[in-house]
């Protein structure tokens, strides 16, 4: 038995966004569905959106390997800047107008400095074109931070993530970091809450404790008392409603790993040499570790690695070196990355949101279609209302949508089911085989097909039963339904 492959509704979509293409073409609507159809064709765009100086333009130098987007002490992220792969090194704006115009850019001390000229108060957002590898599968968004002592920055955020009727939201996953649940992180996620998953949703949503490494002082187990928070946090029901995952990361210690200078491990082994006593001084605190008496470094020297591992990546380089642990840079720099936590949320992104990719794109792209064909109704189109038929027929009989919708639902709260229910929802939606994703690979053809007629009939009752709400209904109908298939597929 073999799963009939999810890629009929996206092969729906794309003769969908061909349709759009062929009737309106050479008219002012274009330019707009040739942008609906290069979105859908192209990596799946991760939003990074949190508070002010949460460590975002960090966290994203540390996904994409090199040092592109500015951290300082101030607020740095003003602009939405999109981060994708290219063949080579291009930054361009897109204003207000919808126009693309070429910028002049240089690196400053790695990061990348953007000459906007004139144009400041007419750019919607920035693009960046680099050629890493990092970004090929996935279209990073960096967004100025929520909660901005310039409002007009916060705005930006919104607007651009914001999902209203049948404009998609402009990401089609979100990374959200937070220092702690704030009731502004709580209301932010919630305001991007709706029913169709053409927003924000725990579906294609996950939070970052961030800046982890400076919980419990920045000691060396900090990152484990961070680890136990992060999970306390995904198992709380509230939390569970906003996002699917909750991790720990620790982005400078992560960015710095990837970004290793052999200066700075010689300048590390350096403090490593030092007697016992004044090396454990010296890691006591900021102060201590700046103290000009107690180490053979300038101030400013020690003030640059603290810029650059901060205390704790500080301490655990120092101590690696000096107990024999590690000794080249090399060594030093995959224990950094090691420590930070990021491998975690690579995993999140590589086996929860790219398996997804094809079906958000999908969606996004649906939505959007939706968008095009009420323009093209209210212009008197004669090819409207089949054009509106035949998004209609691929909506309501996309079982694929159907089960983003199921998933969306259940984790976000507004149906619940018992644990084991759950899951089964969340693994139907996972994994493209079903077969898969049910465990019943190795099961022989009996006992398989009695386990998914079983399927069937449980949620079938539970889709019958007279004081289920029509949510409840909906998501059962739809599991009903992905047995059915698992069925007809033999």
């Amino acid at each position: 038995m073999t799963d009939t492959p999810r890629t009929d509704v996206v092969a729906a979509v794309s003769e969908l966004c061909a349709t759009a293409r062929r009737v309106t073409a050479g008219g002012p609507m274009a330019h707009r569905v040739e942008e609906v159809t290069a979105r859908f064709d192209g990596p799946l765009r991760v939003a990074i959106a949190g508070r002010v100086k949460a460590g975002k333009s960090t966290l994203l130098n540390a996904l994409v390997g090199e040092r592109l987007a500015a951290t300082d002490a101030g607020e740095c992220t003003k602009l939405v800047t999109l981060y994708r792969h290219a063949a080579g090194y291009e930054v361009s704006a897109t204003l207000d107008d919808g126009s693309h115009l070429p910028l002049a850019f240089r690196r400053d001390e790695g990061a990348l400095s953007v000459d906007l000229g004139a144009h400041g108060e007419q750019v919607e957002h920035l693009d960046v074109g680099w050629p890493s590898r990092a970004l090929s599968d996935v279209t990073l968004i960096d967004t100025p931070g929520l909660a901005s002592l310039n409002d007009e920055n916060s705005e930006r955020t919104r607007a651009f993530l914001d999902h209203d009727g049948s404009n998609p939201a402009n990401a089609d996953a979100v990374v959200y970091l937070m220092r702690h649940l704030h009731r502004a992180d709580a209301d932010f996620l919630g305001s991007f809450m709706d029913r169709s998953v053409a927003g924000a949703s725990p579906v294609n949503a996950v939070a970052v404790l961030s800046r982890s490494d400076e919980i419990g002082a920045c000691r060396p187990d900090a990152m484990d008392s961070a680890g136990r928070i992060a999970r306390r946090y995904a198992t709380d029901p509230d939390v569970r409603t906003l996002v699917g995952d909750v991790v720990a990361v620790a982005g400078l210690v992560a960015e710095t790993g990837l970004t290793l200078r052999e200066t700075e491990y010689a300048q590390l082994a350096e403090l490593a040499s030092m007697p016992d006593d004044e090396r454990m001084r010296l890691l006591l605190s900021v102060d201590d570790f700046c103290d000009v008496e107690l180490s053979p470094l300038t101030g400013e020297i020690r003030r640059d690695l603290l810029e650059r591992f901060g205390m704790f990546g500080a301490r655990i380089a120092v101590d690696a070196i000096a107990n024999g642990s590690i000794s080249s840079a090399r060594e030093l720099s995959v224990l950094l990355i090691e420590r930070s936590g990021l491998a975690e949320l690579q995993r999140i992104i590589a086996e929860h949101f790219l398996p997804r990719a094809k079906l958000l794109k999908a969606r996004t792209a649906l939505v959007a279609l939706r968008g095009v064909a009420a323009e093209l109704t209210a212009q008197g189109h004669p090819e409207a209302a089949a054009f509106a038929a035949a998004l209609d027929r691929v909506d309501a009989s996309a079982l694929e949508f159907a089960l983003l919708q199921a998933a969306h639902l259940v984790m976000s709260g507004a149906v619940h089911l018992d644990a084991d229910s759950a899951h089964e929802v969340d693994r139907a939606l996972s994994d493209p085989d079903l077969v898969a994703a049910f465990d019943l690979s190795d099961v022989d053809p009996d006992r398989r097909r009695a386990v998914v007629l079983s399927g069937v009939a449980r949620w079938r009752e539970l889709a019958s039963d007279p004081i289920a709400g029509p949510l409840d209904v909906s998501v059962a109908d739809t599991m009903a339904r992905v047995y059915e298939r698992l069925h007809a597929s033999g």
